[in-house]
């Protein structure tokens, strides 16, 4: 079954049995930038002059893709890609969770917290999917298989959030940051694609430190 990048993300990002999410933040983020890739690799979008604009408007035929490049070729004015994950974190993350229930690889359930608040869970309803995206990741990360672009993309994203230990808990970590690193410097992409990762790697960095200083003093 194909599933975006985004729904991925939120795939590997879910605990299977409760559905509740993990490292929640982190993983929006993820899924945000990974429509901007995804949009990238359809060769829908591109970076000029440090701004992402729309090279072809033609909608993908997914929905969530579909949104974000009508999002990004309706503005007013060529934005930069960290403006462009925090602008279409909300819809990204909701189409991503749509398109997985769509697919019937993720459930709702609704309950209470505390028997008060009305919330949602989205424990796995199909297992295989993740199993597949998660073999795809470890034969790269783990046996050193050449990836193809999206799996490439796919390595960034997870390298640059910090979600290393939601996929290669148990692993060596050493080695799954050389690795991953490795793949982060892009010799698989071209220029052009090369450019927008290069944009999503210091936006994602940014946001991150931006999310920890936040955290740290709603701590304090």
């Amino acid at each position: 079954m194909e599933t975006t990048l985004g729904e991925q993300i939120m795939l590997l990002s879910l605990d299977d049995t409760t559905g509740a999410p993990q490292l929640q933040s982190q993983s929006e983020f993820m899924i945000s930038s990974a429509s901007v890739l995804e949009l990238a690799l359809a060769d829908r979008v591109r970076i000029e002059d440090d701004r992402l604009v729309v090279t072809d408007p033609t909608p993908p035929g997914v929905p969530a893709l579909d949104t974000a490049l009508a999002r990004i070729a309706a503005a007013d004015e060529p934005k930069d890609v960290q403006a462009w994950i925090f602008e279409l974190r909300e819809e990204a993350v909701d189409g991503a969770r749509q398109g997985l229930l769509d697919k019937g690889v993720i459930r709702e359930e609704r309950t209470r917290r505390w028997g008060i608040f009305p919330t949602s869970r989205y424990p796995e309803a199909d297992a295989s999917v993740e199993a597949v995206v998660r073999q795809r990741l470890e034969s790269v990360v783990l046996e050193g298989e050449e990836p193809d672009a999206r799996t490439a993309a796919l390595v960034v994203l997870l390298h640059t959030g910090g979600l290393r230990d939601l996929v290669f808990a148990g692993a060596d970590t050493t080695a799954v940051d050389e690795r991953m690193a490795e793949l982060a410097e892009g010799h698989w992409a071209e220029p052009a694609m090369k450019q927008l990762i290069d944009s999503v790697y210091v936006a994602l960095t940014t946001t991150a430190a931006s999310t920890t200083i936040t955290m740290i003093n709603a701590g304090s």
